[in-house]
């Protein structure tokens, strides 16, 4: 489990025994908000039922992120590094195996092979693409938090509410401390205060730490300076379908309590807030934001004050189980998405921010180690983001990288239905941003086409082998090296299919252009004069 939970968790005693009893009978519970509330307290609830719970799951409790997450490719390298699973590609007849099927063996080869597990899908934003990924077996329960109502008729539905008067009540205590008056002396105001946040619990907290870090500060005060700050934002005015369409709580107290604490930000910490809300909604390494300030020009003594800032103030936290890492909450992340989509400055900021990511994913190799596949699954998330929200920000020249390092991350492993959309994906943002005539269109049908050979889907790769060489040779001339490659692996296709008297020719074809252009002892030029070598012999030459 990524979380500790929250050490003020205040109430929900009869929400806790009733999924509990639920879970025991149905295996399926949907954990929803009401009225599509973002900040209510579900993933919280989650935790505390899997700690409290542990000893009723002897087979494990296995936590994942649903939220804009590659579902699929968690379960695939869950398997991979923490079961030790080498995940097959093809069934028994040779056929390649679908996603789905990659992810339905895992749940059947789960270990220990007995026992109830639980299973967490937290955040679940699209029900359509987990539907197909859960495990089947009754020994699994299911478990999801989600802001969709009515998410399918096989769950159990679990709204959750805002807290009752008494526990917002107990939860600002708890926050405050025993040895805090301000409650007692102004109870009314309190009520009132809890109010006017809706009771719910993120609005709650965030006040409570703001009069933590300001002991006199009365709650008339700080009411007073919420309802300000409340009055001078028209775009919290939202109707009820408006608070379902988005990911940031529109509630008055919540947006007003995001905005007191922005307010008392130093300019540079808010600089660096907005740099934040660039990454995935997933643990980042701090060292990845020091590298994106030093593109900005920002003192790495002033970003490292604003990390310290952020971090007293709750709007970052830090995950424990890894060295300078952090994560920031959905809905705060998303407040400081809007700060930056305001800021004169974004496009610089986005422009500083994606080529971190870039040069991380030159360096995934085709064949990654054990170690190395752990250490990517940090930077994987970031990546697709920037993959999937932030290529206007990418060069014309770095287009074709996020695309590239996550299709190899994946291929490497032999996840292959994990590595085909990023390659589709490639093809299409390539010939929609640079046209159908450029050599990076040439790469993305040549590594879509090794894609479809390594599967052995060879009458979709052949064509796209053909178009590649084309292109190559039209855009590159035909003594380029990028041609003997493509002509290697066309060979390589047609020895796959038993085409020998076709391959052969490529082969010597593209020896021949390597040792010319490359020179013989090319790495390049060593790899193709060996596939010559083993078609000959297996021609039995």
């Amino acid at each position: 489990m990524p979380y500790q939970g929250t050490p003020h968790f205040v109430g929900r005693g009869r929400e806790l025994a009733t999924l509990h009893e639920t879970l025991q009978n149905s295996h399926r519970v949907a954990i929803s908000a009401v009225a599509g509330m973002g900040g209510v307290g579900k993933t919280e609830l989650a935790i505390k039922y899997a700690r409290e719970h542990q000893d009723d799951y002897p087979g494990g409790i296995c936590w994942l992120s649903a939220r804009d997450a590659n579902l699929p490719g968690q379960i695939l390298l869950f398997a991979q590094l923490s079961l030790k699973l080498e995940v097959p590609q093809q069934d028994g007849r040779g056929n390649p195996l679908t996603l789905a099927q990659q992810v339905a063996w895992c749940w059947q080869q789960w270990q220990p092979p007995q026992g109830r597990v639980l299973v967490v899908l937290d955040d679940v934003t699209d029900w359509k693409l987990c539907r197909g990924m859960l495990p089947t077996d009754n020994r699994f329960c299911v478990l999801m938090t989600t802001r969709l109502r009515r998410l399918d008729p096989n769950f159990v539905e679990l709204p959750l509410d805002v807290l009752p008067q008494a526990e917002a009540l107990q939860l600002l205590t708890a926050i405050l401390g025993k040895n805090d008056r301000r409650l007692q002396r102004e109870s009314e105001t309190a009520k009132e205060l809890c109010k006017w946040l809706g009771y719910l619990p993120l609005g709650l907290e965030l006040v409570a730490r703001y009069l933590v870090e300001d002991p006199d500060l009365s709650l008339a005060e700080m009411w007073q300076r919420l309802q300000a700050q409340s009055l001078q934002d028209e775009a919290i005015d939202v109707s009820e379908a408006d608070l379902d369409a988005t990911e940031m709580t529109a509630r008055r107290g919540v947006k007003a309590a995001f905005e007191l604490s922005w307010q008392e930000l130093e300019k540079q910490t808010q600089r660096v807030g907005e740099l934040l809300s660039l990454f995935a909604p997933d643990a980042f390494a701090w060292e990845w934001v020091e590298s994106a300030s030093e593109s900005l020009n920002w003192a790495k003594s002033e970003v490292n004050a604003a990390k310290k800032q952020l971090h007293k103030r709750h709007l970052i936290e830090r995950v424990e189980e890894r060295e300078a890492c952090y994560k920031i909450h959905p809905l705060i992340r998303e407040f400081l998405r809007l700060k930056l989509d305001e800021s004169e400055q974004a496009d610089n900021v986005r422009q500083a921010f994606v080529p971190l990511f870039v040069e991380i994913a030159k360096r995934i190799p085709e064949t990654p180690t054990i170690d190395l596949i752990e250490s990517l699954k940090l930077v994987i998330p970031h990546l697709e983001e920037v993959a999937e929200n932030l290529t206007n920000a990418l060069s014309d020249e770095d287009l074709i990288w996020p695309f590239y390092g996550l299709g190899t991350f994946y291929e490497g492993q032999g996840s292959y239905s994990l590595a085909e959309p990023w390659r589709q994906q490639c093809l299409s943002v390539v010939k929609t941003r640079l046209g159908q005539d450029h050599p990076d269109v040439a790469t993305s049908l040549n590594n879509l086409a090794n894609l479809y050979n390594y599967q052995g889907r060879y009458s979709e790769a052949e064509p796209l082998y053909l178009q590649a060489l084309e292109l190559y040779k039209r855009l590159l001339g035909e003594d380029h090296p990028d041609v003997a490659t493509s002509l290697n692996n066309l060979a390589l296709l047609y020895k796959s299919q038993g085409r020998y008297s076709e391959a052969e020719p490529l082969f010597l074809q593209a020896l021949e252009l390597a040792e010319r252009v490359l020179g013989v002892s090319h790495p390049n030029t060593v790899t193709i004069r060996k596939n010559l070598a083993n078609l000959r012999d297996a021609m039995g030459i």
